[in-house]
């Protein structure tokens, strides 16, 4: 068998008891953070807008808007809430593949509605996507980054397919055309780190992955076909978007579960910046501190998180990719205390402006040595009274070495939702969400997620 029918006939096969327990937790964690990042997206000006287009282009009756409640069609409701759970910036990261749930949850909730499925397979079939995007992104990630390629649109695109498929019960056969089909829309580049001005594809991407899989889905199911060896062929996925690939990558599916390598992000920005606002807040908790009397900020990471150079751009062109720079964000959690979305409003403050340009970011080459087993930082912030303090973190919170607790995670949910409805509703989404395994169906989930009243932009 090539590539294609081992991840098809492991995604077919695969049953809820074959998956451990801690990983069959972690997918109901992923659905419940997803919804939230999702609903907190709802509230910005692109979540309004991305609902409004898929409720009158995209129009239709099967699945329900993440915020709005609106009912659309399913191609539009799995593009228009992964938008929304992209925007603000906090959904799942993994080391090997980076945010997979942004496009995997939204398409598989909009299928599981529309198709009828359980909570079951909607948990199977995430385990099964996570399993394939690890796998894909181990391949290709090193030569995404050189050529300019963004993950979420290529691999998720993939492993979304995968996911999809297998959530409306899908044959063989049909598994197999949709997620060849979907390697022919894969795409998506990361210009919109480097553009300085208004562009919104940083979070259309994963729209785009998202709609990509069920509109690849329902060719297949039209019985259009796409090539077999659309992975491993001479000019398939892997020549196209990789430079080749391990034949034996699939040897261990069902041994090594993927998800368990997820990681939840506690602050808003981009991933590679959370280890300094985590240690930020570590010297915040030896007692308050006075930003105008900072007077120097060294701090030395990991090389994947200072290139390329948005990472730590001083001088960010827009909110949109402020969040992206770890100098920035530090700048802002030193202000703040915290990096919540809503924090990086003052991405361009004056004093805010004055710290990020404060701060030298260099190479640990001790922390370099253990990435990305480890993703930590060291951070030293100098006062004018001749002070120093300092934290060093081996890896950033959220990470599975250290995990995110139960009640932060709630408490993230609350306070990304808490402008749209009571946190009656929040408890019973999350309570929803803990015996997701157990749901015949996942309408009642869907319908939970709306906003007692409209939000204003």
């Amino acid at each position: 068998m090539n590539l294609l029918e081992q991840i098809t006939d492991y995604a077919i096969n695969l049953q809820l008891d074959d998956v451990p327990a801690d990983a069959v937790e972690l997918a109901k964690t992923i659905v419940y953070d997803s919804i939230g990042v999702g609903l907190g997206g709802y509230q910005r000006a692109l979540g309004q807008n991305a609902a409004r287009h898929a409720t009158t282009i995209m129009a239709g009756d099967e699945a329900t808007l993440l915020g709005s409640g609106a009912r659309t069609s399913l191609e539009g409701a799995a593009f228009a809430n992964a938008v929304m759970v992209k925007i603000l910036g906090m959904d799942d990261s993994h080391r090997q593949a980076g945010h997979i749930a942004s496009q995997a949850v939204p398409a598989v909730m909009a299928v599981g509605e529309a198709y009828g499925s359980s909570g079951e397979d909607m948990l199977v079939a995430i385990v099964a996507a996570y399993d394939f995007a690890v796998r894909l992104g181990r391949q290709v990630r090193a030569t995404h980054r050189e050529r300019g390629f963004d993950m979420k649109g290529t691999v998720g695109a993939l492993s979304t397919a995968l996911a999809v498929a297998r959530c409306a019960g899908l044959d063989r056969e049909r598994m197999l055309n949709t997620i060849a089909l979907a390697a022919d829309m894969a795409s998506g580049t990361e210009q919109y780190v480097y553009d300085g001005g208004r562009c919104d594809t940083k979070d259309l991407i994963s729209g785009f992955a998202a709609r990509n899989a069920v509109f690849a889905m329902r060719l297949a199911e039209s019985d259009f076909y796409g090539p077999r060896s659309a992975l491993d062929g001479s000019y398939g996925y892997f020549s196209a978007f990789g430079d080749g690939f391990d034949p034996d990558m699939f040897a261990d599916l069902g041994e090594d579960f993927a998800i368990l390598g997820t990681a939840f992000k506690p602050h808003g920005g981009c991933r590679h910046t959370h280890q300094a606002i985590d240690a930020v807040q570590a010297i915040l908790r030896e007692g308050a501190l006075d930003t105008t009397e900072i007077e120097r900020i060294d701090l030395s990471t990991y090389s994947y998180a200072t290139k390329p150079i948005f990472r730590v751009d001083p001088n960010p062109p827009s909110r949109e990719v402020a969040g992206l720079s770890i100098r920035t964000s530090t700048a802002v959690a030193l202000k703040h205390g915290s990096a919540w979305p809503h924090n990086f409003s003052d991405w361009d403050d004056p004093e805010v402006r004055r710290l990020r340009n404060l701060i030298e970011v260099q190479v640990d080459p001790e922390i370099e040595a253990r990435y990305p087993d480890s993703n930590g930082c060291r951070l030293r912030v100098a006062l004018t009274n001749g002070d120093v303090r300092e934290a060093a973190l081996p890896n950033m919170k959220g990470e599975p070495e250290f995990r995110m607790t139960d009640a932060e995670l709630r408490e993230k949910f609350s306070v990304l939702t808490r402008e749209l409805f009571p946190a009656e509703r929040a408890e019973r989404i999350y309570e929803l969400c803990s015996r997701l395994e157990s749901l015949a169906r996942i309408d009642d989930l869907a319908r939970l997620c709306a906003a007692v009243e409209a939000v204003t932009a």
